[in-house]
């Protein structure tokens, strides 16, 4: 039997609703930030309309959670998947790939751009996703 996947954009008016489900699934994702952001940050930056959420679904269950920003360069516009939480990405991945291009298009970006742990170069290599650069991080 075939699973029902689903991806979209959640309305600022249905976040709300949401939350419940979405905050554990981004919670881990945040915890890579190392105390720079906390869930609550995300959400206040979601309700401020800086990210858009973005909710996988599998057989109507939440399963994972994407925010996304639009950046403004001087010579382009860029999207960033700043924060990505969930499970059965291998279920998923495609059509949030296919559903995020085509809203930076829409968007008139010229790239889209993703933050996030080394492993994730096996997952996104097959879409055409190239390591940009490395961050380096030194504790005070």
């Amino acid at each position: 039997m075939t699973s029902k996947v689903d991806f979209y954009f959640v309305p600022l008016e249905v976040v709300d609703v949401v939350w419940g489900d979405v905050v554990g699934i981004l919670e881990k994702a945040v915890a890579t930030a190392k105390g720079k952001f906390s869930v609550v940050d995300i959400y206040d930056r979601i309700m401020s309309q800086e990210y858009v959420l973005w909710v996988c679904t599998v057989d109507e269950k939440i399963v994972a959670a994407i925010t996304t920003r639009l950046i403004a360069y001087p010579n382009s516009m860029a999207m960033a998947m700043d924060w990505i939480g969930g499970t059965k990405m291998k279920e998923w991945l495609p059509i949030a790939q296919d559903t995020l291009e085509k809203y930076g298009r829409f968007n008139k970006c010229s790239h889209l751009e993703g933050y996030g742990r080394k492993a994730w170069g096996r997952w996104l290599q097959k879409y055409g996703w190239e390591p940009d650069y490395i961050a380096y991080r030194m504790e005070l």
